[in-house]
């Protein structure tokens, strides 16, 4: 018998107890400050069949090869989509970059438009102006829409409010991806957003789909003016004229 480390007895039964390793666990550990997993809003409801697309591409394969095809996801039925890195999600869009979260950004369709909204990451959001290679599943470039804004990039965080995608601003990226993403369809004119001249498919005929919303938003907007035409004949000081005639 002898003495070793600690002053501990030695024996020839085999090595000090201090310095074995307990077998490996297959048991998966769940830290406290694991965010739970997104959820869209209860509101939320799927677009109408065959309205709308989600395309893909890569910007350095577009730079060598500028014919190149984007990948696309139809999006029917599909009331939200989650974008991240995660592997283990079913149905999650993947973006494998090392700065995209394992579930980084989604939208949802609700109140007939699109939001995108930053769950654990950064996302901008890019003007179709700055892409002028987008083309659809059939290889032809989308209409295009521009506007008097200067700024046509603009990065949302968790901490912002969701963002409303419009004809214009219909493209986005996860973080420093070199990827990128945009819907394609009847998505709503923003402020100020004009359809620029001889654009790709700006003499094609529309779809049925865009015709119904743009009749729609025509509709609202003269509803908005009668409604304003209303409250000003029916002021007090329109009232107060008639009692002094």
């Amino acid at each position: 018998m002898a003495y070793g480390p600690l002053a501990q007895c030695a024996f020839m039964s085999g090595p000090s107890p201090f310095k074995k390793k307990a077998p490996p666990s297959n048991e998966k550990k769940t830290f406290k400050d694991m965010l739970p997993p997104w959820k869209p809003p209860d509101r939320c409801e799927a677009p109408p069949p065959g309205s709308f697309m989600l395309y893909c591409f890569d910007m350095e394969e577009v730079k060598s090869d500028a014919s190149a095809a984007s990948r696309s996801l139809p999006l029917d039925e599909m009331s939200a989509v989650v974008f991240g890195s995660s592997q283990d999600v079913d149905g999650m869009v993947y973006d494998g970059n090392k700065g995209v979260r394992p579930e980084h950004a989604a939208i949802y369709y609700m109140k007939s438009r699109w939001f995108l909204k930053a769950v654990n990451g950064p996302v901008t959001v890019e003007s179709m102006t700055l892409h002028p290679h987008l083309k659809d599943s059939d290889g032809k470039p989308p209409k295009r829409y521009t506007s008097a804004v200067t700024k046509k990039m603009e990065t949302i965080e968790p901490m912002d409010a969701k963002r409303k995608l419009t004809r214009e601003f219909c493209v986005f990226r996860l973080g420093d991806s070199d990827r990128r993403f945009w819907i394609g369809g009847p998505l709503p004119v923003g402020d100020g957003e004009t359809e620029e001249a001889g654009s790709g498919a700006g003499n094609a005929p529309e779809s049925r789909a865009e015709r119904k919303k743009d009749r729609k938003e025509r509709e609202k907007e003269r509803d908005r003016r009668e409604d304003r035409d209303r409250e000003r004949s029916r002021s007090p000081r329109s009232r107060s004229r008639k009692r002094r005639r």
